[in-house]
Parts: C-alpha cells; sequence; structure tokens
C-alpha cells in the first residue's frame, strides 16, 4: 500500500510539496478553500477537496487518522486557521501533524496544540542557500 499524505493549504509550499510527493509515488489528497487551487492540484494528486480545514466536520470526512502524515500548510495570512487546523488534526488523532510556521511563536503555538514537527519553508530555504552561495563552486549544482 502506497504512503498516505493529505496536504491542507495549496500556496506555493503546500502546492509543491503536494507535486512532488505525487511525483515520488505517495497517495496526496489535497485541500484548500480556494477552488482554482485545488483544480489545479487535482491534475496531478489522487484526490483534491475543496472545503475549510477549521470545518470539523469537514476535516473529519478527510479520515485524518488513517493517514500516515497530516501536512498543515496554511499560510502566513491565516494562523488562526492554521492553529485550529493542527488542534482538531490532533483530536482526531493523526498519528503525524507537520504544521508550517512563519515566525517562532506560531511554531511554538503550532507545536503545544499538536504538530509532531514544524516547518518554516521560508527560512529554511534561506538557510540552506546561504551555504551554497558560501560553498560556490565546492556544492555541485
Amino acid at each position: 500500500m502506497r504512503k498516505q499524505v493529505i496536504v491542507i493549504g495549496l500556496g506555493q509550499f503546500g502546492m509543491a510539496l503536494s507535486r512532488t510527493l505525487s511525483e515520488r509515488g505517495v497517495e496526496v489528497l489535497a485541500v484548500d478553500v480556494n477552488e482554482e487551487r485545488v483544480r489545479l492540484a487535482s491534475a496531478f494528486v489522487v484526490e483534491a477537496a475543496c472545503f475549510d480545514a477549521t470545518d470539523e466536520q469537514a476535516l473529519m470526512r478527510a479520515a485524518p487518522e488513517r493517514r500516515e502524515v497530516c501536512v498543515n500548510a496554511i499560510g502566513d495570512d491565516a494562523k488562526d486557521a492554521s492553529i485550529i487546523c493542527t488542534a482538531l488534526l490532533r483530536q482526531m488523532g493523526a498519528p503525524y501533524i507537520v504544521g508550517r510556521a512563519s515566525d517562532d511563536l506560531h511554531a511554538r503555538i503550532l507545536r503545544l496544540v499538536g504538530a509532531h514537527h514544524v516547518v518554516n519553508p521560508e527560512r529554511e530555504f534561506g538557510e540552506r542557500f546561504a551555504s551554497r552561495i558560501v560553498h560556490q563552486g565546492i556544492i555541485a549544482e
């Protein structure tokens, strides 16, 4: 059986994550409130759904407890939705929750409400890219 992942929030990070996971054989359920983003993701994921992930009943129908990983990729402009979604995923028994944070306070709150792992894609990419610049010519591109 293929690994099953839910990606909630289809901005740049969530969309790229959904596409890459799908290309690598992961069964992805992509979720967003924006119908256009859901339509775009439906071209490469197993399933795409348009609903508000802070709606407890709608999120429950996505069966997060049966997915190996739930990625809350909700963006910077909706920190409250990100926090609520993470708490709901934890309450519903999601086995492994990854939260996307935009700053240290947001990361701390996501951990407090149940995220097992928190990422800050912009910060992490900036750190990796700085190393690439420092070691230019040493690291194969």
